[in-house]
């Protein structure tokens, strides 16, 4: 059995022929998909999904790109948007969240200026979903994009105030002495660093922040990402499609759909040297202890 635990059903991409995305994914043994919201709109699409086929979940949360809209107020009216769509039957986790400081030229989003007002407004945006998460106990997906060491940053302070604020940081300050109560914000704030594409180093540290790593279709693209690949533990790696995009070879310059996550897993295999029945193996189990999957 696979999972794809980040893939956009709910694009427009996917209108006019769902039902048979969903079967041939079925056919190819992604046997469960998860479906991660950009906005309001789209994560109540998700919801409506997961909710008419056995096979899907979905995420609920606001992409940090959204954080340039000038009708989004970081408001209680959000919190409870957001709250009532987190309620509901299986949804699986927070996202996907983020920071985003990169340039994308020849896209809608060429002439949005990386200013410290709209990082700014990102990381608040972040924060107030982060706090959503810990509230309804559920993990997160998190986008990152040319941003890694201000998110790993922004991620680890919010996990140390909220430990602090909790029972956790007082078991464990009861349980260890110094240096060794360290509270890894994953044990604060579950979740995936989703299509990973930072440093070798930021990749060491969020594993050592207990953090799980997704990785997409651009690694079959090149061997750009193998020694990324090479350096993950199994038992923190997801596998995700992405689709619409990063549509793996050989099927690149198509629409991907999570039916094509069985190249994925066998790319990992290849720059791991592992079988390829132990990455599907370690990966699904990775994806069904993060989101609790039944």
């Amino acid at each position: 059995m696979l999972i794809d635990t980040h893939c956009h059903l709910n694009f427009q991409a996917f209108a006019k022929d769902l039902d048979d995305v969903v079967r041939r994914a079925q056919e190819a043994g992604v046997e469960k998909i998860i479906i991660p919201g950009t906005d309001l709109a789209s994560s109540k699409q998700a919801v409506e999904i997961a909710q008419t086929y056995a096979t899907c979940y979905a995420a609920v949360g606001i992409h940090p790109h959204h954080a340039k809209d000038p009708d989004l107020a970081l408001n209680d009216d959000l919190r409870q948007q957001l709250k009532e769509l987190l309620t509901q039957p299986k949804v699986v986790a927070v996202g996907e969240i983020g920071l985003d400081y990169h340039v994308y030229k020849n896209t809608k989003y060429e002439n949005t200026h990386i200013t410290k007002e709209y990082q700014l407004k990102q990381k608040q945006l972040l924060e107030l979903q982060l706090e959503l998460a810990v509230i309804h106990k559920l993990p997160v997906i998190l986008h990152c994009r040319d941003a890694h060491d201000d998110m790993i940053q922004t991620i680890s302070a919010f996990a140390e105030a909220t430990a602090d604020k909790s029972s956790l940081g007082q078991q464990i300050s009861r349980k260890h002495s110094p240096p060794n109560n360290y509270i890894k914000p994953a044990q604060v704030l579950p979740g995936v660093w989703h299509c990973f594409g930072g440093s070798t180093p930021q990749l060491q540290l969020i594993i050592t922040m207990g953090y799980y790593v997704g990785f997409d279709g651009n690694i079959t693209y090149s061997s750009d990402y193998s020694a990324l690949v090479a350096a993950t533990p199994l038992d923190r790696l997801l596998l995700e499609t992405d689709s619409p995009f990063l549509t793996p070879v050989p099927y690149r310059g198509k629409r991907n759909e999570p039916g094509y996550l069985p190249y994925i897993a066998q790319t990992v295999a290849k720059y791991q040297t592992t079988p390829l029945s132990e990455v599907i193996h370690l990966s699904t189990n990775n994806a069904l202890r993060l989101f609790r999957l039944g």
